[in-house]
């Protein structure tokens, strides 16, 4: 079973928050949510954008949530737009895999290791100019 690692100080900053959870894969957002929770986040998971869509009309979120690997570019970066032209004030956390993507000069640079990741560094500066 999962243990969360000892936190620094003795509450999360996230602890007691509302964060909408967008990952279309099913086991990494299984785990996503029990690690959140036992944080003392309060976490509604979404498997879609349509989903996501739905609960963020009906809810208020702290955070969104959103694992943009396994969705088209273009696809996650519209929705990231739709909700904040919607509510400017929303904060999202991109989830973007290992952190082999970012510098320390991130978001001004973005590490490439292999050049079949090259896309994917598009993706990501995208995702940071658009923030």
């Amino acid at each position: 079973m999962y243990r969360p690692p000892p936190l620094r100080s003795r509450h999360s900053v996230l602890e007691g928050k509302k964060v909408l959870l967008i990952d279309n894969n099913q086991p990494t957002r299984d785990v996503r949510v029990s690690v959140l929770r036992s944080h003392g986040i309060e976490v509604e998971p979404a498997a879609d954008f349509s989903s996501a869509r739905s609960l963020q009309r009906l809810h208020h979120y702290d955070w969104i949530f959103l694992d943009v690997r396994r969705h088209f570019p273009g696809e996650a970066l519209q929705f990231y737009e739709q909700i904040k032209g919607v509510s400017p004030g929303q904060r999202f956390a991109f989830l973007v895999g290992p952190p082999v993507y970012l510098s320390r000069n991130w978001p001004l640079e973005v590490t490439v290791a292999d050049d079949w990741q090259g896309q994917w560094s598009d993706t990501v500066k995208r995702f940071a100019k658009a923030a």
